[in-house]
């Protein structure tokens, strides 16, 4: 063989030239890569999609707050002379009776509510409803948590190190790593910080996408929003995530540049020519730096409007900054703007009913006009067009979550309960409670009560959020725990099944509902409520419903005073203390699984939660603690969440 020499000219000439792709080639790469991923999450969740969306009556829930049809908007009860006989109105006692006012003491609410109970034990039909017409049952397809729980329950573990679980960091670290792949790839953002800069102009639609209240993927996912823990799915957690990433790559492109610029003694020229650069990289810091857990959750209201300003000055920056970069800017004010389209589209301008609850130090909310269109478990967003509310309050929006069930029975409308917290919902309270009216806010009488509920304006928007592709009722059985104010989450919940049970659509035969609260007196305004749910479940005969209320400053004293004077239904019952939920819900487990001979006639077990932070984590850890045979055994078991902080 001829010695190493070099290459010949004709030799030069079929070497093929290999270049490294560009920069703006790369950031493709990596946007592909990204939404390709999404579209895999997407085809995953398409069975349940589907299966939730097939029901006509499920269908038409959840999209947009409506009012009851003509000739429907009165509680369903047989009139005279009517040959169509119709569900009868369950319990007319609690229809009509007054939420109780608080001005009595502790013990005589207590007689008060021991006398209703007696009433309404007495008066309760004891036959099912008559006139409802068997419908489809609902089906349910189990997520893929559920069949593969042999590797979810290591996924669902906290990292207590991190503040995720352990699939969601692996899930964060394999993005991160991404991007980090796209901007290190053959380069160095001290020497090539050109790269890093189109990465993240790439990822501004995505961020964009993930922050949206109304967005093909949270549509799809059956995941709203407004979640923000630790599931692999929820958006609001990955928004987050994926802006301190962006603002990391951000920073690795200006930093790049002013090195570069430095060590080629240019940086006093290039930098002051740079002002389109500087606005963007402004923009971002805005987003980032107000985007703080202290801002976000001690001053929201300056978190929102930095957001604002700093998505403009954003989209302005890139436009100018880069020659074809504008069409990120573009895409992502464009979602933007069809969010606030829909938004416009679900909202809108009532007249409620508002009165303060001393016991639950809360104020009900109640649009009669508004029947239906909400699914059990979502809020909506709140404002108020009052001038004692102040004229700011007009653009403040607060969350509610909707305690009544969509084609209330009763003919009761939207009910939500605002718990006074803070300076907007204490003011709403005041003016609730407060006697006589000014600057145009009428009072009027509550049914069949001297008691005064004030009407005034208010601009409701959504619903959003909810249990998902979870429907509730497809369940065999279900285990809600609510925290305090959580119960309304609860009862709505719990109603929703109740209502599908009496229509006979449903697969639900074992409600236990754990309320945890810390005053024994906010018992007292409920108790018509959850003794209706139970009289109602007295009736149909084919569901079993118990409710367990945990006082947590109680004393036992207190409890046996209250045990003795009233007189509770059997499966209602009183404790002090916290709820012991491993052992507790590995018993409800094991009911649900005595419900059938086969295991094929059991469809799951649903765990619902709405309440502080400490009280999801104990739900989470008692739910890992049913074994996966048992879980096998009685279908699967699914989890929903409402947690209390973001």
């Amino acid at each position: 063989s001829r010695p190493h020499t070099a290459p010949t000219r004709v030799e030069r000439a079929y070497v093929p030239v290999v270049s490294n792709p560009s920069n703006e080639v790369i950031a493709s790469y990596v946007e592909a890569g990204i939404w390709g991923v999404v579209l895999c999450l997407i085809v995953a969740s398409l069975p349940r999609a589907y299966m939730r969306w097939r029901h006509p009556s499920i269908r038409s829930h959840g999209l947009k707050l409506k009012a009851s049809k003509p000739g429907t908007n009165t509680p369903s009860t047989s009139t005279p002379g009517s040959s169509t006989p119709q569900a009868p109105n369950v319990i007319p006692e609690f229809a009509s009776r007054p939420f109780e006012s608080g001005r009595t003491s502790s013990m005589e609410s207590v007689e008060k509510v021991a006398d209703d109970v007696k009433v309404c034990a007495e008066e309760a039909p004891a036959t099912p409803v008559e006139g409802t017409v068997p419908t489809e049952t609902y089906s349910r397809v189990a997520s893929w948590g559920s069949i593969f729980y042999s590797i979810s329950q290591y996924l669902d573990r906290p990292v207590w190190w991190a503040g995720y679980s352990v699939g969601l960091s692996l899930a964060f670290a394999t993005y991160t790593g991404i991007i980090s792949f796209g901007i290190l790839y053959h380069n160095l953002p001290a020497f090539g910080p050109r790269r890093a800069g189109w990465i993240v102009a790439g990822q501004m639609p995505f961020i964009i996408f993930l922050s949206t209240k109304n967005n093909i993927l949270g549509f799809v996912l059956g995941m709203g929003y407004e979640k923000a823990f630790n599931a692999i799915y929820q958006l609001n957690v990955w928004h987050r995530w994926v802006g301190k990433t962006m603002f990391v790559a951000l920073m690795a492109h200006v930093v790049g540049y002013l090195v570069l610029f430095t060590t080629k003694g240019e940086l006093s020229r290039e930098v002051p020519v740079l002002y389109d650069g500087w606005i963007a990289f402004a923009g971002f810091l805005c987003l980032s730096l107000f985007s703080l857990p202290a801002v976000r959750t001690s001053a929201y209201r300056l978190f929102w409007h930095a957001h604002w300003v700093g998505y403009i000055l954003m989209f302005v920056g890139v436009s100018f900054h880069a020659e074809d970069a504008w069409h990120y800017a573009v895409a992502g004010a464009g979602l933007l703007a069809i969010d606030h389209v829909l938004r416009l589209f679900k909202t809108t301008l009532v007249t409620a009913n508002i009165t303060a609850v001393p016991e639950l130090k809360c104020t009900r909310i109640e649009v009669p006009q508004l029947t239906r269109g909400w699914r059990a478990g979502q809020h909506v967003r709140l404002r108020v067009v009052s001038t004692q509310m102040g004229v700011a309050s007009l653009f403040e929006a607060h969350p509610f979550t909707i305690s009544s069930v969509a084609k209330n029975p009763r003919g009761e409308g939207l009910v939500l309960y605002a718990k006074a917290c803070g300076d907007w919902t204490n003011r709403l309270y005041e003016v609730a409670g407060s006697s006589g009216s000014a600057d145009g806010v009428e009072k009027a009488v509550g049914f069949g009560s001297a008691e005064q509920s004030t009407a005034m304006r208010m601009i409701l928007e959504g619903p959003y959020g909810g249990p998902g592709h979870d429907v509730m009722s497809t369940f065999t059985s279900a285990f809600v725990v609510v925290g305090g104010s959580g119960i309304t989450w609860g009862l709505s919940m719990v109603d929703e099944i109740i209502r599908d049970v009496e229509l006979q659509r449903a697969n639900t035969k074992l409600i236990h509902l754990v309320w945890v609260v810390q005053d024994p007196s906010s018992l007292m305004h409920l108790m018509h409520l959850l003794t209706t749910f139970l009289q109602r479940v007295s009736r149909l005969g084919r569901i079993n419903v118990t409710i367990s209320v945990y006082y947590t400053r109680a004393i036992s004293n207190r409890l046996n005073e209250l045990a003795q004077t009233t007189s509770f239904p059997s499966n209602m019952h009183l404790h002090a203390g916290r709820p012991r939920l491993e052992t507790m819900l590995n018993e409800f487990a094991d009911q649900t699984q005595a419900l059938a001979i086969s295991k094929s006639e059991l469809s799951g077990l649903v765990v619902g939660m709405c309440g502080p932070l400490g009280l999801r984590d104990s739900v989470e850890a008692a739910q890992r603690s049913i074994s996966g045979k048992k879980r096998s055994s009685i279908g699967g078991v699914e989890v929903v969440i409402e947690a209390f902080g973001w």
